[in-house]
């Protein structure tokens, strides 16, 4: 899949993220303005918005649930 920058999805920073609610693992591919990574649970498409920016965390894994 390529972005409009022409770049794939391989190019570009994800994080990783597990739903416990569903028991999955999903990755997250931050949108193409820089902005933020959007996170949407796969058993009940609950969103979750990581904003980038200073000061922010290193940290590439995170665990949500939607209980």
């Amino acid at each position: 899949m390529a972005t409009d920058a022409g770049q794939t999805n391989t190019d570009r920073p994800y994080l990783r993220i597990y739903f416990a609610c569903a028991n999955q693992y999903v990755r997250v591919y931050r949108r193409p303005d820089r902005a933020c990574y959007i996170a949407r649970c796969p058993q009940c498409s609950m969103t979750k918005t990581f904003r980038v920016g200073v000061g922010g965390t290193s940290n590439r894994f995170f665990e949500l649930t939607c209980r």
